[in-house]
């Protein structure tokens, strides 16, 4: 790695049962950062970074200190949760260094002055949840959440959609993170006869409550924050997913989008050059993130090209068209993206608007 070149940090997983969506996350930015170093668009080279957390707090809290002390990260770009965030919160301020594009619509983020997104908060995909269930004459749900810090905010990301909806917050279970679902915990999100069941939690967990209601008679649906990766529950689960809507904060990757969103294309072309893989929900996530944070790289210029100076461009980005997908983040707004579709698992185990 030689010094002139600007060094982008992320810690993700890499290892462990989220490994896929790690290497996704780390794929669609170097997707990116390859075509721009290969344009010579910045005068300098970007290296992106990432260290393996193992989906482990601990492993993201000691990443992040070698980020930006052994690797002198001039920011911290696309961690794969909230959880995983948490604790660079502190050192980004310390360091005046901007916290780019968390793979999280988490609350418990989204107040930090360092903390810049592109995706929608979790209340926002709430909302449209509720609204497509009222919509279909469901109205009573039971929540599914993490017994921890980031599991409590997301709890009050639905309870605060309700709320906004004129509704009372909904009763609410709560699982340990990585442990698996069992029946006892099944049962209580049943009792108060719920139309859903309301996720807000990774893929496992509801992939245990589809397996555990399968052959039930009275089975209840499930809808899902976009925290759950779609692409694991439809290859873990199949048939026994069918009918969960699960809401998606990036336009569907796949090729009906491209003349829409020509930014969709751009994506999928440049993943395909770089590694030939398959562009999907996470890896397009990536990508844009990865675009947005280059043209904060130019509007901050070769001589403001530090880790201060980038955040005080990214606050000044204002509106952002990156062809197709729209990002504000004029008035000192720091979530630039709104965008929310909800997709449902249909045939052929195809998540489907």
């Amino acid at each position: 790695m030689f010094a002139e070149d600007i060094v982008i940090g992320q810690s993700v997983a890499l290892s462990g049962a989220n490994a896929d969506i790690g290497r996704d996350m780390r794929g669609g930015a170097l997707a990116v950062f390859a075509r721009v170093n290969a344009s010579g668009a910045l005068g300098r080279s970007i290296q992106l970074v990432t260290l393996d957390n193992a989906n482990d707090r601990n492993r993201a809290a000691q990443n992040t200190q070698q980020l930006l002390d052994q690797h002198k990260a001039l920011a911290l770009f696309g961690y794969n949760s909230a959880t995983a965030s948490l604790d660079a919160l502190p050192l980004v301020a310390r360091n005046r260094t901007l916290f780019f594009a968390p793979f999280s619509g988490s609350l418990s983020l989204r107040g930090h002055p360092n903390v810049f997104t592109i995706r929608a908060s979790y209340q926002e995909e709430s909302a449209k949840i509720l609204e497509a269930k009222r919509e279909m004459g469901a109205f009573k749900t039971a929540v599914l959440s993490y017994d921890d810090e980031v599991g409590r905010s997301n709890y009050e990301a639905v309870a605060a959609a309700h709320v906004a909806a004129g509704m009372a917050k909904p009763p609410s279970v709560v699982v340990k993170r990585g442990a698996p679902l069992d029946k006892a915990a099944v049962t209580a999100l049943l009792s108060s006869a719920p139309h859903y069941v309301f996720v807000t939690t990774q893929h496992s967990p509801v992939g245990d409550y589809l397996k555990l209601t399968a052959d039930d008679s009275s089975h209840v649906p499930v809808a899902a924050l976009s925290f759950v990766n779609p692409d694991e529950l439809a290859d873990g689960i199949g048939s026994a997913a069918r009918g969960t809507i699960v809401a998606q904060v990036m336009p569907a990757p796949r090729a009906a989008s491209h003349v829409s969103r020509p930014v969709v294309k751009e994506c999928a072309d440049a993943l395909e050059a770089f590694n030939g893989a398959k562009l999907n929900y996470t890896s397009l996530e990536s990508c844009l993130a990865a675009k947005t944070l280059v043209i904060a790289m130019k509007k901050a210029g070769p001589a403001k090209l530090t880790r201060e100076g980038l955040l005080a461009a990214m606050g000044s980005l204002g509106r952002v068209d990156l062809n197709g997908f729209v990002l504000n983040y004029a008035n000192g707004n720091r979530h630039g993206g709104s965008f929310v579709d909800l997709t449902i698992l249909s045939r052929g185990n195809r998540f489907v608007r």
